[in-house]
């Protein structure tokens, strides 16, 4: 677990991660999910809470925070996939472009869209919570209603990632690089397991009402990626790239469908 954290946070548990465990073992990423959600949440909470009258700035606060704690390696991922899928030529020019260490306009384009469509989300789906709330009501009852957003997004998103490992499995392999490593290491039964874990940890979060379906978003996000990667990249087009961007694409897309909810229901 405590290699799981080191890999998919900054947070310094550890100082050498050992990547084969955290291959084996991202049955797990629902629950690191669990712990990043939380602390987003807190300063989710003391932001909105305290700078009330400027939203723009807490949810900038917040979006910064996403990324202290998560790291960037994703958001790399993203703008690699895009440079990938929107590069002319060859399936194996598409490849060679996606793995290219410089980041092209298309790839640059994603990533700034994302942020921008991430920042505009949170701060909808935030304000709509402070407008429920007293001001400056610091009580459990309010953390949860944070707490929910973000969990909720981080564990949609970690379950993403693993939906795109186990449709990268395929008769002709899933390349090299660290990617594959994780392809080849998942299993059936430890993606149920991950499944099952997201399904609780989002019943608990949404208090078991019919929100908690907003968390297969990241199913359906991986499915969409996943399928995108095979028709620009051959049959082992789904690498680290394409499941990093599938997490950073997932959480924008959950926090955007969790602010179309707040604002219908």
């Amino acid at each position: 677990m405590l290699d799981i954290i080191s890999f998919l946070t900054q947070i310094p548990v550890r100082k050498a991660v050992r990547i084969e465990e955290v291959a084996v073992r991202t049955y797990l990423f629902p629950f690191v999910a669990l712990l990043i959600g939380l602390a987003v949440a807190v300063v989710a909470f003391v932001s909105f809470g305290f700078l009330v009258s400027t939203p723009e700035i807490a949810a900038l606060l917040v979006l910064l925070a996403i990324y202290l704690v998560t790291g960037l390696m994703h958001l790399d991922g993203l703008a690699d996939f895009f440079d990938g899928v929107m590069a002319g030529g060859t399936k194996e020019d598409k490849r060679r472009a996606m793995k290219d260490e410089k980041i092209g306009i298309a790839g640059l384009f994603a990533t700034v869209f994302v942020i921008l469509l991430s920042f505009f989300a949170i701060e909808t789906v935030c304000t709509s919570l402070t407008k429920t709330a007293p001001a400056h009501s610091f009580d459990l009852r309010s953390f949860y209603h944070f707490a929910s957003v973000f969990v909720i997004a981080e564990v949609s998103a970690k379950i993403s990632m693993n939906t795109c490992m186990i449709s990268g499995k395929s008769k002709e392999g899933a390349g090299d690089g660290m990617g594959a490593l994780f392809i080849h290491s998942c299993s059936k039964s430890g993606y149920v397991v991950a499944l099952i874990s997201a399904i609780l940890i989002a019943l608990i979060f949404t208090a078991f009402s019919l929100r908690f379906f907003i968390v297969f978003t990241g199913i359906a996000v991986a499915l969409f990626v996943s399928r995108i990667a095979k028709s620009n990249f051959g049959d082992v087009g789904v690498s680290g790239d394409v499941i990093g961007a599938s997490n950073e694409l997932a959480r924008c897309a959950t926090l955007v469908v969790w602010a179309i909810s707040q604002a219908a229901f």
